[in-house]
């Protein structure tokens, strides 16, 4: 079993970081990350925000990005299929030599917040030490020993997690809002008060965890 480390980066060598500065309202949620080609990794990402379609000219100026195809999305926001070019400090191409899989994060202007599988904590140090020699800085936020059945990203309790998740299927964080915290609730099978007790719960400790 491997380590699932949760951790903050920041570093203007970054993927889309150019592209996130124009736009410094946006919020991308990395959703997918194929690492087929170190030097040209695929992205699947939303981007949420009023301002999504600004991103999407941003991306065209961003030199990190060799192409980027919007994909229709039903949870708000954009979709976009983005390959990568390799960029000045090149965390993907680490990721393989290390063995480790990417599995996910959140970019903002404020830097990219990750979570990814290392095979132990000599990898862990290592990508740690990559980061930092090149400029970067590098912030461990969570630890976990993977398991079976993993645990819920960023410290969220399995009801958080599912209470989340439900709501932003139904639609409740989209703009304008598509669902109510009835319906989060009628999918979880709970009332509406303890559906709203658990979102308002899950984005207290969500932020908590990346911020």
């Amino acid at each position: 079993m491997g380590l699932i480390a949760e951790y903050q980066v920041n570093s203007p060598d970054l993927p889309l970081t150019d592209a996130v500065a124009a736009v410094p309202e946006i919020t991308v949620y990395i959703d997918r990350i194929l690492v087929d080609d170190p030097d040209r990794p695929v992205v699947l990402c939303r981007a949420v925000d009023d301002a999504d379609q600004e991103f999407g000219a941003a991306l065209e100026g961003d030199p990190t990005v060799e192409t980027q195809t919007p994909i229709d999305g039903a949870d708000g926001g954009s979709t976009y299929r983005i390959r990568l070019r390799d960029p000045p400090l090149p965390i993907y191409r680490k990721f393989v030599e290390l063995g480790t899989t990417p599995l996910g994060g959140i970019v903002t202007v404020d830097g990219w917040w990750g979570r990814a599988r290392f095979p132990d904590r000599e990898a862990l140090a290592e990508y740690r030490a990559f980061v930092t020699d090149r400029g970067g800085t590098f912030k461990l936020e969570r630890l976990t020993r993977e398991s079976a059945t993993d645990d819920p990203p960023f410290g969220l309790t399995r009801e958080q997690y599912e209470a989340l998740v439900a709501a932003r299927e139904a639609g409740y964080f989209a703009v304008p809002r598509e669902a109510s915290t009835e319906e989060v609730g009628d999918r979880l099978g709970i009332s509406a008060p303890s559906a709203s007790e658990r979102l308002r719960r899950g984005i207290d400790r969500l932020l908590e965890n990346a911020l």
